[in-house]
Protein backbone atom coordinates (compact mmCIF):
# COMPACT_ATOMS: atom_id res chain seq x y z
CA UNK A 1 0.00 0.00 0.00
CA UNK A 2 1.39 3.47 -0.71
CA UNK A 3 1.44 5.82 2.29
CA UNK A 4 1.71 9.90 1.83
CA UNK A 5 2.90 12.05 4.19
CA UNK A 6 0.33 15.08 4.63
CA UNK A 7 -0.54 17.45 7.78
CA UNK A 8 1.56 15.33 9.53
CA UNK A 9 -0.32 12.57 9.40
CA UNK A 10 0.03 8.86 8.17
CA UNK A 11 -3.00 8.22 5.43
CA UNK A 12 -3.68 6.34 2.43
CA UNK A 13 -4.52 7.44 -0.50
CA UNK A 14 -7.79 5.77 0.08
CA UNK A 15 -8.54 9.00 1.62
CA UNK A 16 -10.77 11.28 -0.42
CA UNK A 17 -9.03 14.30 0.55
CA UNK A 18 -5.88 12.36 -0.67
CA UNK A 19 -7.56 11.78 -3.73
CA UNK A 20 -8.74 14.96 -4.19
CA UNK A 21 -4.96 16.60 -3.40
CA UNK A 22 -3.75 14.34 -6.15
CA UNK A 23 -5.73 14.63 -8.72
CA UNK A 24 -5.13 18.16 -8.26
CA UNK A 25 -1.01 18.28 -8.02
CA UNK A 26 -1.78 15.40 -10.88
CA UNK A 27 -3.61 18.52 -13.14
CA UNK A 28 -1.24 21.26 -12.38
CA UNK A 29 1.80 18.82 -13.16
CA UNK A 30 0.05 18.08 -16.50
CA UNK A 31 -1.19 21.93 -17.05
CA UNK A 32 2.46 23.28 -16.51
CA UNK A 33 4.22 20.15 -19.00
CA UNK A 34 1.51 21.13 -21.45
CA UNK A 35 2.41 25.01 -21.06
CA UNK A 36 5.93 24.39 -21.76
CA UNK A 37 5.32 22.33 -24.90
CA UNK A 38 3.40 24.87 -26.18
CA UNK A 39 6.36 27.70 -25.23
CA UNK A 40 9.26 25.53 -26.37
CA UNK A 41 6.99 25.19 -29.94
CA UNK A 42 6.33 28.78 -30.08
CA UNK A 43 9.61 29.52 -29.45
CA UNK A 44 11.25 27.64 -31.99
CA UNK A 45 8.57 28.51 -34.68
CA UNK A 46 9.28 32.07 -33.65
CA UNK A 47 13.38 30.86 -34.05
CA UNK A 48 12.70 29.45 -37.07
CA UNK A 49 10.72 32.45 -38.63
CA UNK A 50 13.85 34.84 -38.01
CA UNK A 51 16.15 32.65 -39.48
CA UNK A 52 14.29 32.52 -42.46
CA UNK A 53 14.19 36.54 -42.34
CA UNK A 54 17.88 36.77 -41.45
CA UNK A 55 18.78 34.14 -44.42
CA UNK A 56 16.92 36.77 -47.26
CA UNK A 57 19.08 39.56 -45.41
CA UNK A 58 22.38 37.48 -45.99
CA UNK A 59 21.09 36.24 -50.05
CA UNK A 60 20.31 40.15 -50.55
CA UNK A 61 23.65 40.45 -49.13
CA UNK A 62 25.28 38.16 -51.10
CA UNK A 63 23.84 39.48 -54.20
CA UNK A 64 25.74 43.39 -52.64
CA UNK A 65 28.71 41.13 -52.17
CA UNK A 66 28.80 38.85 -55.25
CA UNK A 67 28.34 42.32 -57.76
CA UNK A 68 29.48 45.26 -56.35
CA UNK A 69 33.37 43.57 -54.46
CA UNK A 70 34.15 41.51 -58.19
CA UNK A 71 33.51 45.06 -59.98
CA UNK A 72 35.48 46.72 -57.95
CA UNK A 73 38.64 44.90 -58.03
CA UNK A 74 38.24 44.58 -61.95
CA UNK A 75 37.49 48.30 -62.09
CA UNK A 76 40.70 48.48 -59.49
CA UNK A 77 43.17 46.46 -61.23
CA UNK A 78 41.41 46.40 -64.81
CA UNK A 79 42.82 42.33 -64.43
CA UNK A 80 40.97 38.90 -64.54
CA UNK A 81 43.24 38.21 -62.19
CA UNK A 82 41.63 39.78 -59.57
CA UNK A 83 38.29 37.76 -59.91
CA UNK A 84 39.89 34.66 -59.90
CA UNK A 85 41.66 36.15 -56.44
CA UNK A 86 37.64 37.10 -55.20
CA UNK A 87 36.77 33.78 -56.22
CA UNK A 88 39.46 32.04 -54.09
CA UNK A 89 39.39 34.86 -51.23
CA UNK A 90 35.78 33.53 -51.47
CA UNK A 91 35.27 30.11 -51.66
CA UNK A 92 38.73 28.83 -49.74
CA UNK A 93 37.06 29.20 -46.34
CA UNK A 94 34.03 27.02 -46.93
CA UNK A 95 36.73 24.58 -47.35
CA UNK A 96 38.74 25.36 -44.56
CA UNK A 97 35.92 26.77 -41.77
CA UNK A 98 33.13 24.03 -42.24
CA UNK A 99 35.32 21.46 -39.62
CA UNK A 100 36.08 23.79 -37.04
CA UNK A 101 33.09 26.13 -37.25
CA UNK A 102 30.59 23.12 -37.39
CA UNK A 103 32.54 21.45 -34.09
CA UNK A 104 32.76 25.19 -32.16
CA UNK A 105 28.98 25.58 -33.00
CA UNK A 106 28.27 21.94 -31.39
CA UNK A 107 30.43 22.39 -28.30
CA UNK A 108 27.65 25.56 -27.42
CA UNK A 109 23.94 25.28 -26.70
CA UNK A 110 23.61 28.82 -26.87
CA UNK A 111 23.70 28.87 -30.91
CA UNK A 112 21.55 31.96 -31.60
CA UNK A 113 24.29 33.96 -29.66
CA UNK A 114 27.19 32.81 -31.70
CA UNK A 115 24.48 33.49 -34.87
CA UNK A 116 24.28 36.99 -33.65
CA UNK A 117 28.25 37.32 -33.30
CA UNK A 118 28.16 36.31 -36.73
CA UNK A 119 25.95 38.99 -38.57
CA UNK A 120 26.96 41.40 -36.14
CA UNK A 121 30.86 41.21 -37.05
CA UNK A 122 29.55 40.65 -40.59
CA UNK A 123 28.35 44.27 -40.25
CA UNK A 124 31.20 45.36 -39.01
CA UNK A 125 33.53 43.82 -41.60
CA UNK A 126 31.47 45.02 -44.61
CA UNK A 127 31.83 48.60 -43.37
CA UNK A 128 35.62 48.11 -42.81
CA UNK A 129 35.72 46.98 -46.67
CA UNK A 130 34.44 50.09 -47.65
CA UNK A 131 37.01 52.06 -45.60
CA UNK A 132 40.12 50.04 -46.91
CA UNK A 133 38.80 49.56 -50.55
CA UNK A 134 42.24 51.16 -51.83
CA UNK A 135 44.33 47.79 -50.51
CA UNK A 136 43.48 45.31 -52.13
CA UNK A 137 45.57 42.74 -49.57
CA UNK A 138 42.98 43.55 -46.76
CA UNK A 139 39.97 43.82 -49.00
CA UNK A 140 41.02 39.44 -49.76
CA UNK A 141 41.11 39.27 -46.12
CA UNK A 142 37.98 40.92 -45.28
CA UNK A 143 36.36 39.20 -48.11
CA UNK A 144 37.40 35.92 -46.68
CA UNK A 145 36.33 36.22 -43.22
CA UNK A 146 33.03 37.24 -44.31
CA UNK A 147 32.97 34.62 -46.35
CA UNK A 148 33.75 32.41 -42.74
CA UNK A 149 31.32 33.90 -41.24
CA UNK A 150 28.34 32.91 -43.88
CA UNK A 151 29.39 29.46 -42.71
CA UNK A 152 28.73 29.75 -39.37
CA UNK A 153 25.03 30.96 -39.75
CA UNK A 154 24.11 28.54 -42.28
CA UNK A 155 25.39 25.54 -39.70
CA UNK A 156 23.36 27.93 -37.10
CA UNK A 157 20.12 27.05 -39.42
CA UNK A 158 20.83 23.59 -40.16
CA UNK A 159 21.21 22.88 -36.43
CA UNK A 160 18.18 24.53 -35.59
CA UNK A 161 15.86 22.28 -38.04
CA UNK A 162 17.55 19.40 -36.27
CA UNK A 163 16.41 21.03 -32.96
CA UNK A 164 12.98 21.59 -34.13
CA UNK A 165 11.60 18.18 -35.57
CA UNK A 166 12.70 14.55 -36.25
CA UNK A 167 10.09 13.49 -38.17
CA UNK A 168 11.07 12.60 -41.57
CA UNK A 169 8.13 15.03 -43.76
CA UNK A 170 8.78 17.96 -40.97
CA UNK A 171 12.38 17.96 -42.02
CA UNK A 172 11.74 18.06 -45.60
CA UNK A 173 9.44 21.01 -45.41
CA UNK A 174 11.57 23.13 -43.23
CA UNK A 175 14.69 22.55 -45.43
CA UNK A 176 12.42 22.89 -48.68
CA UNK A 177 11.26 26.26 -46.98
CA UNK A 178 14.47 28.15 -46.71
CA UNK A 179 15.37 26.73 -50.09
CA UNK A 180 12.38 28.36 -51.49
CA UNK A 181 12.73 31.49 -49.87
CA UNK A 182 16.19 31.43 -50.77
CA UNK A 183 15.84 30.41 -54.59
CA UNK A 184 13.20 33.73 -54.65
CA UNK A 185 15.17 36.30 -52.93
CA UNK A 186 18.21 35.32 -55.22
CA UNK A 187 16.24 35.55 -58.50
CA UNK A 188 15.02 38.90 -57.76
CA UNK A 189 18.11 40.49 -55.41
CA UNK A 190 20.80 39.55 -58.11
CA UNK A 191 19.26 42.22 -61.30
CA UNK A 192 18.50 45.14 -58.59
CA UNK A 193 21.84 44.69 -56.46
CA UNK A 194 23.01 44.46 -59.87
CA UNK A 195 21.73 47.97 -60.95
CA UNK A 196 22.36 49.65 -57.92
CA UNK A 197 26.33 48.73 -57.86
CA UNK A 198 26.18 49.77 -60.58
CA UNK A 199 25.30 53.48 -59.13
CA UNK A 200 26.99 53.47 -56.16
CA UNK A 201 30.27 50.78 -56.39
CA UNK A 202 31.76 49.94 -53.22
CA UNK A 203 29.21 52.09 -51.09
CA UNK A 204 26.65 49.53 -51.85
CA UNK A 205 28.36 47.65 -49.30
CA UNK A 206 27.07 49.78 -46.56
CA UNK A 207 23.67 48.83 -47.43
CA UNK A 208 24.94 45.16 -46.80
CA UNK A 209 26.36 45.98 -43.27
CA UNK A 210 22.57 47.53 -42.71
CA UNK A 211 20.84 44.74 -43.91
CA UNK A 212 23.32 42.04 -41.30
CA UNK A 213 23.18 44.31 -38.29
CA UNK A 214 19.17 44.15 -38.62
CA UNK A 215 19.34 40.38 -38.97
CA UNK A 216 21.98 40.54 -35.56
CA UNK A 217 19.45 42.70 -33.39
CA UNK A 218 16.53 40.33 -34.16
CA UNK A 219 18.23 37.75 -32.58
CA UNK A 220 18.95 39.92 -29.70
CA UNK A 221 15.83 38.80 -27.83
CA UNK A 222 16.65 34.69 -28.14
CA UNK A 223 21.05 35.06 -27.14
CA UNK A 224 20.01 33.10 -24.22
CA UNK A 225 17.80 30.08 -25.57
CA UNK A 226 19.44 26.85 -25.48
CA UNK A 227 19.14 24.40 -28.35
CA UNK A 228 19.43 21.02 -27.62
CA UNK A 229 17.10 17.79 -27.84
CA UNK A 230 15.23 16.45 -24.81
CA UNK A 231 16.88 13.77 -22.16
CA UNK A 232 14.08 11.47 -23.19
CA UNK A 233 15.78 11.13 -26.52
CA UNK A 234 19.30 9.63 -25.08
CA UNK A 235 18.67 6.24 -26.26
CA UNK A 236 17.84 7.36 -29.75
CA UNK A 237 20.87 9.71 -30.05
CA UNK A 238 23.02 6.53 -28.58
CA UNK A 239 21.58 4.69 -31.72
CA UNK A 240 22.41 7.86 -33.73
CA UNK A 241 25.81 7.88 -33.55
CA UNK A 242 26.28 4.40 -34.70
CA UNK A 243 24.26 4.77 -37.39
CA UNK A 244 26.57 8.27 -38.24
CA UNK A 245 29.31 6.02 -38.59
CA UNK A 246 28.02 3.94 -41.18
CA UNK A 247 26.87 7.59 -42.93
CA UNK A 248 30.21 8.92 -42.17
CA UNK A 249 32.76 6.31 -43.45
CA UNK A 250 30.90 4.34 -46.21
CA UNK A 251 27.62 6.61 -47.23
CA UNK A 252 29.99 9.75 -47.55
CA UNK A 253 32.25 7.98 -49.49
CA UNK A 254 29.32 7.24 -52.36
CA UNK A 255 28.13 10.69 -52.17
CA UNK A 256 31.09 11.70 -52.92
CA UNK A 257 31.26 9.54 -55.78
CA UNK A 258 28.50 10.66 -56.98
CA UNK A 259 29.71 14.25 -56.51
CA UNK A 260 32.47 13.56 -58.72
CA UNK A 261 30.59 12.11 -61.49
CA UNK A 262 27.81 15.05 -61.56
CA UNK A 263 30.24 18.14 -61.02
CA UNK A 264 31.31 16.88 -64.53
CA UNK A 265 28.04 18.39 -65.76
CA UNK A 266 29.35 21.99 -66.04
CA UNK A 267 31.96 20.92 -68.47
CA UNK A 268 29.93 19.22 -70.54
CA UNK A 269 27.40 22.05 -70.84
CA UNK A 270 30.43 24.63 -71.73
CA UNK A 271 31.70 21.95 -74.09
CA UNK A 272 28.39 22.19 -76.28
CA UNK A 273 28.26 25.99 -75.70
CA UNK A 274 31.16 26.80 -77.45
CA UNK A 275 30.90 25.39 -80.60
CA UNK A 276 27.57 27.32 -81.03
CA UNK A 277 26.71 30.82 -81.91
CA UNK A 278 26.11 33.37 -79.17
CA UNK A 279 26.45 30.70 -76.32
CA UNK A 280 26.99 33.14 -73.90
CA UNK A 281 23.57 34.08 -74.23
CA UNK A 282 22.28 30.84 -74.32
CA UNK A 283 24.01 30.07 -71.11
CA UNK A 284 22.18 33.39 -69.35
CA UNK A 285 19.16 31.31 -70.63
CA UNK A 286 20.16 27.90 -69.01
CA UNK A 287 21.10 29.49 -65.44
CA UNK A 288 17.58 30.99 -65.42
CA UNK A 289 16.09 27.64 -66.40
CA UNK A 290 18.46 26.44 -63.78
CA UNK A 291 16.82 28.46 -61.31
CA UNK A 292 13.34 27.35 -62.07
CA UNK A 293 14.06 24.11 -62.01
CA UNK A 294 15.13 24.58 -58.14
CA UNK A 295 12.38 26.73 -57.32
CA UNK A 296 9.87 24.52 -58.39
CA UNK A 297 11.67 21.22 -57.04
CA UNK A 298 12.05 23.40 -53.35
CA UNK A 299 8.28 24.26 -53.83
CA UNK A 300 6.73 21.00 -54.55
CA UNK A 301 8.62 19.52 -51.22
CA UNK A 302 6.99 22.51 -49.39
CA UNK A 303 3.40 21.27 -50.63
CA UNK A 304 3.83 17.44 -50.96
CA UNK A 305 5.46 17.66 -47.41
CA UNK A 306 2.35 19.85 -46.42
CA UNK A 307 -0.08 16.98 -47.81
CA UNK A 308 1.29 13.87 -47.42
CA UNK A 309 3.85 12.05 -45.49
CA UNK A 310 7.19 11.80 -48.22
CA UNK A 311 10.32 10.87 -46.04
CA UNK A 312 13.39 11.07 -46.54
CA UNK A 313 15.19 7.96 -48.99
CA UNK A 314 12.38 8.23 -52.30
CA UNK A 315 12.72 11.97 -52.73
CA UNK A 316 16.85 11.25 -52.36
CA UNK A 317 17.04 8.49 -54.12
CA UNK A 318 15.22 10.69 -57.25
CA UNK A 319 17.17 13.65 -56.97
CA UNK A 320 20.28 11.36 -57.66
CA UNK A 321 18.41 9.84 -60.39
CA UNK A 322 17.37 12.56 -62.12
CA UNK A 323 21.44 14.35 -61.94
CA UNK A 324 22.89 11.01 -63.14
CA UNK A 325 20.48 10.66 -66.10
CA UNK A 326 20.59 14.92 -66.59
CA UNK A 327 24.58 14.22 -66.96
CA UNK A 328 24.00 11.59 -69.87
CA UNK A 329 22.06 14.20 -71.61
CA UNK A 330 24.65 17.04 -71.09
CA UNK A 331 27.38 14.84 -72.62
CA UNK A 332 25.34 15.30 -76.56
CA UNK A 333 26.12 18.61 -77.79
CA UNK A 334 21.61 18.56 -79.24
CA UNK A 335 20.32 21.91 -78.07
CA UNK A 336 16.57 20.09 -76.46
CA UNK A 337 19.00 17.62 -74.73
CA UNK A 338 20.91 20.79 -73.18
CA UNK A 339 18.24 22.04 -71.95
CA UNK A 340 16.37 18.90 -70.71
CA UNK A 341 19.53 18.24 -69.11
CA UNK A 342 19.73 21.70 -67.10
CA UNK A 343 16.17 21.11 -66.06
CA UNK A 344 16.37 18.15 -64.49
CA UNK A 345 20.20 19.06 -63.23
CA UNK A 346 18.54 21.86 -61.17
CA UNK A 347 15.50 19.99 -60.29
CA UNK A 348 17.03 16.67 -59.13
CA UNK A 349 20.02 19.01 -57.53
CA UNK A 350 17.34 20.60 -55.34
CA UNK A 351 15.72 17.50 -54.22
CA UNK A 352 18.53 15.63 -53.61
CA UNK A 353 20.39 18.96 -51.47
CA UNK A 354 17.08 19.33 -49.33
CA UNK A 355 16.85 15.40 -48.63
CA UNK A 356 20.22 15.15 -47.90
CA UNK A 357 20.10 18.02 -45.14
CA UNK A 358 16.87 16.27 -44.02
CA UNK A 359 18.76 13.14 -43.82
CA UNK A 360 21.78 14.68 -41.77
CA UNK A 361 19.51 16.00 -39.19
CA UNK A 362 17.54 12.99 -38.56
CA UNK A 363 20.16 10.41 -38.12
CA UNK A 364 23.35 12.76 -37.06
CA UNK A 365 23.33 13.39 -32.66
CA UNK A 366 22.39 17.23 -32.83
CA UNK A 367 26.11 18.12 -30.67
CA UNK A 368 28.00 16.10 -33.46
CA UNK A 369 25.89 17.61 -36.45
CA UNK A 370 28.38 20.61 -37.49
CA UNK A 371 30.92 18.33 -37.45
CA UNK A 372 30.05 15.89 -39.74
CA UNK A 373 28.43 18.32 -41.82
CA UNK A 374 31.42 20.64 -42.08
CA UNK A 375 33.57 17.73 -43.02
CA UNK A 376 31.09 16.56 -45.44
CA UNK A 377 31.37 20.29 -47.18
CA UNK A 378 35.01 20.70 -47.38
CA UNK A 379 34.96 17.01 -48.92
CA UNK A 380 32.47 17.51 -51.59
CA UNK A 381 33.77 21.64 -52.08
CA UNK A 382 37.41 19.93 -52.83
CA UNK A 383 35.54 17.45 -55.15
CA UNK A 384 34.33 19.66 -57.70
CA UNK A 385 37.54 21.37 -59.12
CA UNK A 386 38.89 18.22 -59.33
CA UNK A 387 36.53 16.62 -61.19
CA UNK A 388 35.90 19.51 -63.29
CA UNK A 389 39.92 19.44 -64.02
CA UNK A 390 39.67 15.87 -65.03
CA UNK A 391 36.88 15.82 -67.56
CA UNK A 392 38.11 18.85 -68.86
CA UNK A 393 40.99 17.29 -69.29
CA UNK A 394 40.34 14.08 -70.92
CA UNK A 395 38.32 16.21 -73.38
CA UNK A 396 41.04 18.90 -74.51
CA UNK A 397 42.97 14.88 -74.75
CA UNK A 398 40.16 14.20 -77.96
CA UNK A 399 38.19 11.64 -75.15
CA UNK A 400 35.08 11.25 -76.62
CA UNK A 401 32.91 13.27 -74.64
CA UNK A 402 29.36 11.06 -74.89
CA UNK A 403 31.70 7.99 -73.76
CA UNK A 404 32.43 10.29 -70.95
CA UNK A 405 28.92 11.07 -70.30
CA UNK A 406 27.70 8.10 -69.92
CA UNK A 407 30.72 7.07 -67.77
CA UNK A 408 29.73 9.78 -65.12
CA UNK A 409 26.26 8.64 -65.83
CA UNK A 410 27.27 4.75 -64.70
CA UNK A 411 29.19 6.27 -61.58
CA UNK A 412 26.21 8.35 -60.71
CA UNK A 413 23.63 5.43 -61.11
CA UNK A 414 26.05 2.49 -59.05
CA UNK A 415 26.55 5.08 -56.11
CA UNK A 416 23.38 5.82 -55.93
CA UNK A 417 22.04 2.37 -55.68
CA UNK A 418 24.94 2.06 -53.18
CA UNK A 419 23.76 4.59 -50.90
CA UNK A 420 19.86 3.71 -51.54
CA UNK A 421 21.39 0.14 -49.04
CA UNK A 422 23.03 1.82 -46.64
CA UNK A 423 19.97 4.54 -46.03
CA UNK A 424 16.80 2.61 -46.88
CA UNK A 425 19.47 0.00 -43.76
CA UNK A 426 19.11 2.78 -41.55
CA UNK A 427 15.89 4.57 -41.71
CA UNK A 428 13.91 2.19 -43.48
Amino acid sequence: MIYSRIGGRNTTLDDPFDLRFANCLLKFSTNKFKISLLILGFMKQRLYALFLLTTVLRIVGDAIEGVSLPWHLLNKTNSLLSIAGYSLASMLPWVIFPPLIGNFLDRTEKKVRLAFLALFAQSFLAITLVRFAQDVRIFYLLISLISALDTLHRYYGFSLIAFMTLEESELQKLNAKVQTIGGVTSLFSFPIMGYLAYLFGIKLMLLDALFLLIGALLLVPYINVSVRRGESRKEKECLKIEISRKIVFAGIILILTFNFAIASARIFIFNALRTLAKGEVLYGLLRSLGTLGSLISAFGIVFIAHKFRIGILKPLVIGMMLESLAVLFLGFSLLPLLLAGVLLLSFGGEILNISFDSLFQKVIPLERLGTYRGVFDALATLIIPISQLTFAWLIEKGFNVPMLAFIAFGAGIIATLGFYVIVSDVIG
